[in-house]
């Protein structure tokens, strides 16, 4: 089971848990060494290396995303030594690369406020601790309060997505445009999309989440206890007070930025014990990119004028300029569960804290048909299955603030 801690302990172990701006570093290096260390993509590196003596893996000595690479020549120098099935293990391996550069070089933004964590296990299981009773006054010849400890118990299931990728025999090996490549390393590119798409939806949890075919859950980390999860304004708080969200949403606008900054700084635990909590990072959609630079980057005050005897104005210090880094994405749902790039959702976090995770079972698995069966050996085809096992929600929604869903 997983605690706070322990993935604190994995952060320390793998890329020290930084300011804001190393989050992204560390989630990069926790996903490129996470590679080729997965059950299938570690057999076949061992494999290759133990039988050719070639490290699939290292650039020098599989060449794969190099222009000059030709699989045509790959398959006479294999034929001279060895059968044809050994052209198809370096074939898939190639394609495992490319598939793995084109995930890494996709231009993300949850990198920035998700902790990403390697998963071993079907379902993981955290288990969030709020930590003890808060101490009290001891009074003469008085013995000491004992005091309860509150955490949270939640599991997350992996799950699978994939897709198919079928080329035809000699498009691979007489292709001079490197339309093949690119192509191949779609299935990475995609998969990576895939777990932006997940983490936003995730994020904004609202019924009818889709995004082309891909249907998003809602949370699945809600506590059973819970009535309004993960979004709870004052009216029906999280278990101990906890509020992360106004009454009434609002606008992206400096006002309501500091509202909810004010409103994290004052969060609660399951032990009504006011939390460690510092806004560090506003998420907001592409229709909010100019207004949100504008607010965090203004030498003046960003609101205009002020009524007479009220703090700020034209030509006041801007009280909120560096205040959180920004992060813009083009996946930004809203209360309708629609990511068409319009939606005026936004999100104040601490992204110093992992409070929401995406666990990764598998990042990108390639497997290969024989061709000699099946379609492949009917359609003179190479048939290609990409797979990831992954899944992303909240440990604890109280490190965020969902200052509008969209509808304002």
């Amino acid at each position: 089971m997983k605690t706070i801690e322990d993935i604190k302990k994995l952060l320390e172990t793998t890329g020290r848990l930084k300011p804001t701006s190393k989050l992204r570093e560390r989630n990069k290096k926790v996903v490129h060494n996470f590679f080729w260390k997965q059950d299938e993509a570690k057999g076949l590196r061992e494999g290759l290396k133990k039988q050719f003596g070639i490290d699939v893996a290292d650039p020098e000595q599989f060449p794969v995303m190099s222009e000059s690479f030709s699989w045509k020549k790959l398959r006479t120098k294999l034929a001279e030594a060895d059968a044809s099935s050994t052209f198809t293990q370096f074939l898939r391996a190639g394609i495992q690369n490319i598939t793995q550069a084109a995930y890494e070089a996709v231009d993300t933004t949850y990198e920035d406020w998700v902790t990403v964590v390697p998963s071993t296990l079907d379902t993981e299981l955290y288990a969030p601790n709020h930590g003890v009773s808060f101490p009290r006054e001891v009074g003469p010849q008085m013995p000491y309060p004992e005091v309860g400890a509150a955490a949270l118990d939640l599991k997350l299931k992996n799950r699978k997505f994939g897709s198919m990728y079928a080329v035809e025999r000699e498009l691979l090996e007489d292709d001079q445009t490197g339309s093949f490549q690119r192509q191949a390393s779609l299935l990475g590119e995609y998969l990576n999309l895939l777990n932006e798409v997940l983490c936003y939806g995730k994020l904004a949890s609202v019924a009818n989440m889709q995004y082309i075919d891909y249907q998003i859950p809602v949370s699945e980390t809600k506590p059973s206890y819970e009535t309004a999860y993960p979004w709870a304004p004052a009216a029906t708080p999280l278990r101990g007070g906890g509020i992360t969200r106004p009454t009434a949403y609002g606008a992206l606008n400096q006002a309501n930025i500091q509202d909810g900054i004010i409103q994290l700084m004052n969060q609660k635990n399951l032990q009504e014990i006011k939390m460690q909590v510092r806004p560090s990072r506003i998420i907001a959609g592409a229709t909010q990119s100019f207004d949100l630079a504008v607010l965090l980057n203004s030498a003046y005050y960003p609101s205009g004028a002020a009524a007479t005897g009220d703090t700020g104005g034209a030509f006041a210090i801007n009280p909120i300029k560096g205040i959180a880094d920004a992060t813009i994405t083009r996946y930004m749902f809203d209360q309708n569960g629609s990511a068409d790039g319009l939606s005026k959702a936004w999100y104040l976090v601490d992204d110093s804290k992992p409070w929401f995770v995406l666990q990764q079972r598998e990042a990108v698995a390639i497997m290969q048909e024989d061709p000699a069966s099946g379609r492949s050996f009917e359609l003179d085809i190479y048939r290609f299955k990409s797979r990831s096992r992954v899944n992303g929600d909240f440990i604890d929604p109280r490190f965020a603030w969902q200052g509008n869903d969209g509808s304002v």
